[in-house]
């Protein structure tokens, strides 16, 4: 980099000394990525297509152009329409009525629509048909080929041109520069044969080079049928790609619906096996709590406070217990307390139940629960009650 002051001697007229750059330390290479090859039109095309673009390449422009009828429906009406029409800032015609896209100027207007007869013929003497229709508030014209839609127009290049002397406090002067320098566009004459199609890498554009436009007519349609049926083989191609990739979609989402089924059950099993371990542990317990009491004398038949909850105990086990029938229980009703028609906010808090410590030894509770046929509403009462001693 130059030191702070060089740009400000510089400026001001003072003869400085451009520093040289350091030496490279390492070769610089610069690799260019070659542009892909298109795809050869034999690829695709059956033979009769094959042929009849080969046939189009050998016509003779000369022969094709007077086929062409400025009497055509499509082109006697661009006449009337651009004829009428006012040019724009350009020079170049345009109309807000629907016709052929001819963007030229009215000196180019007759030779426009010339060729746009011959390559309208062209186009139709191969089995195809040119219309012109309003789409996205645009008017365009199509060359249906093959089932595909080309849409091409007539351009005239416009000139860049640099004038001496805008007028005073003009548009020109004001806006319209290039590179500092006022400048005019007019039409250059030059006219050539568009393809708006934005997909496809066949050739789109086609001028007045070694041969003249009209030259090129049968040419140029022979290049929209290869547009044409390049473009059907990549849709057809798009739509097995999508097919393909819609298979592999669906079997992804089958193989993630089996995994997840699996980790289902895998967890299942898991809850299961833990529930059982968990029903037998209390089982242990509620054997020991028996014997502990038998040998402090403490009575453990049904009918007795300790007696009743070791069967009460036990039908909780059986419940835990994955191995065998789950017997019925008050908890089974707690969807009846719930609200019927939730609000928005849902069941809204509640206050957390205080938590059960049975006393220590556990037959000192007061009373004891029994599910049978023989307990007393009043025992069942007193033993719930009782569950919360220990606050």
């Amino acid at each position: 980099m130059p030191p702070s002051d060089h740009w400000a001697k510089k400026e001001a007229g003072q003869e400085v000394k451009q520093l040289p750059l350091p030496p490279l330390k390492e070769k610089i290479v610069l690799l260019a990525t070659p542009r892909p090859e298109p795809p050869k039109l034999s690829d695709f095309a059956t033979q009769p297509e094959l042929a009849q673009v080969e046939q189009l390449e050998r016509a003779v422009g000369e022969v094709v152009l007077k086929r062409g009828s400025l009497s055509h429906p499509l082109v006697a009406q661009a006449r009337s329409l651009l004829g009428k029409g006012q040019g724009d800032d350009r020079g170049i015609l345009w109309t807000p009525e629907p016709c052929l896209d001819v963007r030229v100027s009215k000196e180019s207007l007759d030779r426009a629509l010339r060729i746009m007869a011959g390559l309208i013929r062209v186009i139709e003497d191969a089995g195809f048909s040119v219309s012109v229709e309003t789409r996205d508030r645009k008017h365009q014209t199509f060359a249906k080929i093959h089932g595909e839609e080309i849409r091409y127009g007539l351009v005239e290049k416009i000139d860049r041109i640099e004038i001496a002397a805008p007028p005073k406090a003009g548009l020109l002067e004001r806006v319209l520069t290039f590179a500092g320098k006022p400048v005019t566009l007019e039409p250059s004459g030059k006219l050539s044969i568009t393809v708006w199609n934005a997909w496809g890498s066949d050739r789109k554009k086609w001028t007045g080079g070694k041969s003249s436009l009209e030259q090129q007519l049968s040419r140029i349609v022979a290049g929209f049928i290869r547009l044409a049926l390049a473009d059907s083989a990549e849709k057809v191609k798009r739509a097995a790609e999508e097919r393909e990739r819609q298979r592999v979609a669906q079997e992804q989402a089958q193989l993630e619906g089996l995994i997840k089924a699996e980790k289902s059950k895998v967890r299942a099993l898991g809850q299961a096996a833990a529930r059982w371990s968990r029903a037998e542990q209390i089982r242990s317990f509620i054997s020991a709590a028996r014997d502990v009491a038998i040998q402090n004398g403490q009575p453990v038949e049904t009918g007795s406070r300790f007696g009743d909850w070791i069967f009460w105990a036990e039908r909780q086990a059986d419940r835990m217990d994955p191995l065998k029938e789950s017997p019925p229980s008050i908890i089974d009703r707690t969807s009846e307390t719930e609200p019927a028609h939730p609000s928005y906010y849902g069941y809204g808090y509640r206050k957390p139940d205080p938590p059960i410590r049975f006393p220590k030894p556990i037959w000192r509770m007061k009373r004891c629960i029994c599910l049978n046929n023989n307990v007393r509403p009043l025992g069942v009462r007193s033993f719930i009650q009782s569950a919360f001693i220990a606050r």
